[in-house]
């Protein structure tokens, strides 16, 4: 074989070879091309859809919230009758019909939604003239009138409340619908580039490859993430800082799930507290109480409980209205949280009633501690419009552990039977 036909034989090898390549790399560049558009295409639409429906959501939970804000300032000025306070309810009315008008526009996520959207403004423009009326005219209704008039403001508020409620369950529902949409798209780009590494050989199989490690791991990634925060991890995120669309996408998550954990927090917060004066609920005292008797048990520490009862709160009521007892019973949650310590737990045990758990405090510290509450509140009356002051008084019943009771049940009853005896006087292991 001459020079010239070896020359002649690798050229035209050549060329097959080239030729060769190129037909099966084409149909890969081909799909690469199209899969690579159909992930950005559907990256940047769920991202548009994942913030347009969070848009829509918190400017619900955002209207939600001032709505209930107005109590304050409505309930202030009718015990105080300050300016200020009917100033503040009217600028809530007036941000509160902005953000209606907002949530209103059409949109995909309240599409089905529209007949509970109306109801809820409905009921908010209900409340709304009901206030203004009370809070702009001179002539003040007559404790009876003025109590329906003010449990009528109230109940139009809850109803309002309750169906931007149902609002944002519906929100919620619909966002986790498109989660699993885009998830159901991800799987599908995630076909369309197995096709690619199946079409060519060495140089397809390198390209994807290099695809896998730029494309498909993040998108892994993602759908994990994704799958723990569907099953309750909303503290995790996603660490993928590219700036091609999977990155916006990602970055798009994690701005949701941020989101999504602040609101969850918010309700996790309203969960174990009392709406009205802001200390724990009872269930929440429990729990604690269950906490404080291992620890006691564990380092062999001691720790009291006060139960606290506002005297004749039931006349306040009847005589008052309950605006006036409403704000009784936040004047006393407020001086017990000023005078117990920090590390000191303070609850709304009941109607009327109040607990604390005071942490490391034998039956003396208790005592002390009982006297320094019944002290302040009583030195603490409580201004109720007209130049009139309520004086409020309290009784207080306490018990230690392990010295008066040594499990929950009893120590409550040994409580319990502490502020029964300051009530009747018969006990010195009161303040009353």
């Amino acid at each position: 074989m001459t020079l010239k036909s070896i020359l002649k034989f690798w050229h035209s090898l050549r060329t097959r070879i080239i030729i060769s390549v190129f037909i099966m790399v084409l149909p890969a560049a081909i799909l690469m091309f199209s899969a690579y558009h159909s992930i950005r295409s559907n990256s940047e639409s769920v991202s548009n859809i994942l913030d347009s429906s969070l848009d829509e959501l918190l400017k619900i939970q955002k209207v939600q919230s001032k709505i209930l804000k107005t109590e304050l300032p409505f309930h202030l000025y009718l015990n105080r009758g300050e300016s200020a306070d009917r100033e503040a309810f009217i600028r809530l009315t007036v941000d509160i019909d902005l953000l209606f008008g907002h949530i209103s526009e059409p949109h995909e996520i309240l599409s089905q939604n529209q007949d509970i959207m109306k109801l809820a403004q409905s009921e908010w423009q209900e409340a709304k003239t009901l206030g203004e009326s009370l809070l702009t005219t001179t002539n003040i209704p007559e404790n009876d009138a003025l109590i329906a008039k003010v449990d009528q403001f109230g109940r139009h508020l809850e109803r309002c409340a309750s169906l931007l409620d149902e609002l944002s369950i519906n929100a919620l529902e619909e966002i986790e619908n498109q989660r699993f949409a885009a998830q159901e798209s991800e799987w599908k780009s995630i076909g369309k580039l197995t096709m690619v590494f199946a079409l060519g050989l060495l140089l397809a199989v390198l390209a994807a490859l290099s695809l896998g490690q730029s494309v498909i791991q993040p998108i892994k990634r993602l759908e994990k993430t994704v799958s723990r925060f569907g099953q309750g991890e909303t503290g995790t995120r996603i660490d993928l800082k590219t700036n091609d669309e999977l990155g916006g996408l990602a970055s798009a998550f994690n701005t949701l799930a941020e989101r999504f954990e602040h609101i969850k927090n918010e309700l996790d917060y309203l969960s174990v507290h009392d709406n009205l004066t802001g200390l724990y609920d009872r269930t929440k005292l429990h729990e604690e109480i269950t906490s404080e008797m291992e620890r006691a048990k564990r380092y062999d520490r001691s720790f009291s409980l006060l139960l606290i009862d506002i005297d004749n709160f039931k006349e306040v009521n009847r005589t008052y209205g309950r605006l006036v007892g409403d704000s009784v019973l936040c004047s006393v949650a407020n001086k017990i949280c000023s005078t117990v310590r920090p590390t000191d737990v303070s609850s709304r045990y009941g109607g009327d009633e109040f607990a604390v758990i005071l942490s490391e405090t034998d039956a003396r510290g208790a005592m002390e501690t009982a006297q320094r509450l019944l002290e302040a509140i009583e030195d603490s009356p409580l201004n109720i419009g007209d130049g009139k002051q309520l004086k409020i008084s309290i009784c207080v019943g306490y018990a230690t552990y392990p010295l008066d009771a040594d499990t929950e049940v009893s120590l409550f009853a040994q409580t319990d039977q502490s502020l029964h005896d300051a009530k009747a006087g018969l006990n010195q292991k009161y303040v009353g």
